[in-house]
C-alpha cells in the first residue's frame, strides 16, 4: 500500500466518524505512520493540515445542513459542528464561503465549497538534492520545549546557560548542535508544540538533572540541506515528504525530523543560515 492509500484511508475514515473525537493515535495506526510524520504527510497529500481539513469538512456538513433542516436553528448546526458559539461559527464559515449561515441559507452560493480553501501547491519542482547517509549515534544534552513556539528562544536561552556553566567547552558548534521537530507550529495549537533543543556531548560526560541525556540512534537518514530563513524550513521539509518519499520506495524510522545545525543567527545573515534536516529511515 502505498502513501496516497494509506492517507485515503484516513480520509474515509474521518468522514465516517465525523461526529467523534479523532484521536490521533488512532489515525496513525490507520495510515501506518509514525504520529511524528503524520501530520506532514497528512497535509502533503490533502492540501490541508488535519485540524483545518475536519473543520471544513464538518463546515461543509453543515453548509448543507443550513439548506435541508431549515427548521432547525443556526446553533444547533454550529454545536453539531463542533463550534462553541454561534459567533465562532459564523466567523469560520464566512471566512470560507464570503457568507455568513443566515445569509447562504437566504440564499446559498456553493461555488466556495466545491474544493478545501487554501489548498497546498502538491505538485512542485524537485529541486532539492536527498542523500542517504549512515551516520552515527551521539550522546545529547536535551532541553525540552513545550508550549508556544514564540517563547523557543527562553528554552534556547536555557540550553545556552547550562552550556556555558559547564567545565569543558560546550558552544554549540557546526553540525553538533539540534533541533527535534515533533510538530509543524503551524499544525498545532501553541499549547500542544513541543520542540527539544539539544547539544552534542561526549560519552563519558556526565550529565546533571538541568538537562536530559538522549542518545541520537546511529543509522539510515535521508539528508537534506535547508539555506536561508529556519522560519521557511517547514517548505522543504513537506518537499522531501511530497516529492522524494513517495518514490524512494523508503520507509519512514519512528523518530521526528532532526535539524542539524551548521551556523547560528548570530553569525550570519538570515540568508546565510544553513540547516541539515535529517530523517530516520528504517
Amino acid at each position: 500500500m502505498n502513501y496516497k492509500e494509506r492517507i485515503d484511508r484516513v480520509v474515509n475514515f474521518i468522514g465516517a466518524h465525523l461526529d467523534q473525537d479523532l484521536e490521533l493515535d488512532e489515525l496513525c495506526r490507520i495510515a501506518c505512520f509514525s504520529k511524528y510524520h503524520f501530520h506532514r504527510l497528512f497535509t502533503v497529500y490533502t492540501g490541508l493540515p488535519l485540524r483545518g481539513y475536519i473543520k471544513w469538512l464538518r463546515l461543509k456538513r453543515a453548509a448543507h445542513q443550513l439548506i435541508v433542516h431549515k427548521e432547525d436553528t443556526i446553533i444547533n448546526i454550529a454545536l453539531d459542528a463542533g463550534f462553541e458559539s454561534h459567533e465562532s461559527f459564523s466567523r469560520a464559515f464566512k471566512q470560507i464561503c464570503g457568507q455568513s449561515p443566515s445569509e447562504f441559507r437566504s440564499k446559498a452560493n456553493w461555488n466556495k465549497w466545491e474544493n478545501p480553501p487554501h489548498p497546498l501547491n502538491i505538485k512542485g519542482e524537485k529541486i532539492m538534492t536527498i542523500t542517504i547517509k549512515e551516520l552515527p549515534s551521539r550522546k545529547l544534552a536535551v532541553m525540552e520545549h513545550h508550549g508556544d513556539p514564540m517563547r523557543l528562544s527562553d528554552t534556547l536561552d536555557k540550553l545556552m546557560r547550562w552550556a556555558k556553566s559547564q567545565p569543558i567547552d560546550l558552544k554549540p558548534k557546526p553540525g553538533e548542535a539540534f533541533g527535534f521537530g515533533y510538530h509543524d507550529p503551524r499544525e498545532v495549537k501553541p499549547e500542544d508544540f513541543r520542540f527539544d533543543l539539544a547539544l552534542a556531548v561526549p560519552k563519558d560526560f556526565k550529565l546533571n538533572d538541568q538537562v536530559i541525556e538522549r542518545v541520537l540512534p546511529a543509522g539510515r537518514y535521508a539528508v537534506t540541506t535547508h539555506k536561508g530563513s529556519r522560519d521557511t524550513i517547514g517548505d522543504t521539509i513537506y518537499n522531501l515528504y511530497r516529492d522524494w518519499l513517495p518514490e524512494s520506495k523508503e520507509e519512514l524510522g519512528d523518530l521526528p525530523c532532526i535539524f542539524c545545525y551548521y551556523n547560528f543567527d548570530h553569525e550570519v545573515a538570515e540568508t546565510e543560515l544553513l540547516t541539515e534536516i535529517w530523517v530516520l529511515l528504517k
